[in-house]
């Protein structure tokens, strides 16, 4: 009954913010303009601006708190998630290179995430199937990896042109404000499958908690699950990454907070996570673009100011701290 509630209440949160949303802005378009009427194009604003930035952010979050989850599930590390990992920097670096090739599209774009995403998941399963290392160890390796993603990063989209820092800060620093209906057609079925994928092994990953001797005795195929697992994940950030940019810490700090109200379960704990990262995401995304209008601050500097803290936080309670 608990998390029915939990997440009802949830589901309440992103209806005020989407409301919210949608009728705040520098137009000046309101509920009272809304009760009057509007012309065309205040309506072009509303529902060719405002509603796909808030459905990208809802998308974006909840993908980007259900890979933490699982992250952090397979690592068995609180620190896990999509930033830290450097799984977000392998994909703005493989759309990048993309863009640097002069391949053009949706479609293109997000095979390029997903392809740069899924490299630096490949590296951090094999250098974690070592088991001289630590999972300490292999987050050490995808923050490493990470920053040598940012970098090539940069220097491609500097070579590009003038605008190349412009576009560099907005994939490094992330923001749900260039997107339009096609970008959500492409992202909505690839959250779905990711989340889905995710539930279909959510006893897998209740069993993992235990240990691979453990889970392995009680019949799960190690090997199948937590390819899927890190596959789902990996899906999930670098799909996030291919519009949105790196979006820092919510992969981290929603799973954590979802786990403290629902437990550990993930049958119940992901989808509450879907719902916690959409709605922190969209409340972020709110607050970037009205903190200081007319300009926007970008939402990783948002989410790095609360999440920055939430991590050391959970790094000083965390019992693995050797490398």
């Amino acid at each position: 009954m608990r998390n029915w509630l939990i997440g009802l209440v949830l589901l309440a949160v992103i209806v005020a913010l989407a409301a919210l949303a949608l009728t705040t802005g520098p137009a000046g378009i309101g509920w009272a303009e809304l009760a009057d009427g509007i012309d065309a194009a205040e309506a072009r604003i509303l529902w060719q601006l405002r509603l796909p930035r808030i459905i990208m952010a809802l998308l974006a979050g909840g993908g980007l708190a259900v890979s933490g989850a699982l992250m952090q599930t397979f690592f068995r590390n609180p620190l896990a998630e999509p930033y830290v990992t450097g799984v977000s920097a392998g994909g703005a670096l493989g759309a990048v290179v993309v863009a640097a090739l002069g391949l053009s599209g949706v479609l293109m774009t997000g095979l390029g995430a997903v392809l740069g995403g899924a490299l630096i998941t490949l590296a951090l399963y094999t250098f974690a199937l070592n088991r001289r290392y630590s999972t300490a160890a292999t987050l050490l390796m995808g923050i490493a990896l990470g920053t040598l993603c940012g970098a090539v990063v940069w220097f491609l989209l500097l070579r590009l042109g003038p605008g190349g820092t412009d576009q560099a800060l907005a994939w490094l620093l992330g923001r749900v404000t260039t997107v339009g209906y096609l970008e959500i057609w492409f992202l909505l079925p690839v959250t779905v499958i990711g989340i889905a994928l995710a539930l279909y092994y959510s006893a897998d990953l209740d069993v993992l908690l235990l240990g691979d001797e453990k889970a392995a005795s009680l019949g799960v195929d190690i090997v199948k699950a937590r390819r899927a697992i890190l596959g789902a994940a990996s899906l999930l950030a670098a799909a996030c990454v291919a519009f949105c940019g790196v979006i820092a810490f919510i992969g981290l700090m929603v799973p954590h907070v979802m786990r403290s109200l629902t437990g550990a379960i993930h049958g119940r704990l992901l989808p509450m996570c879907a719902l916690g990262g959409a709605a922190l995401t969209l409340a972020v995304d709110i607050i970037s673009r009205t903190i200081d209008p007319p300009r926007e601050i970008p939402l990783t500097i948002i989410t790095s100011l609360i999440g920055a803290p939430f991590f050391i936080a959970v790094l000083l309670r965390s019992r693995e701290v050797n490398v």
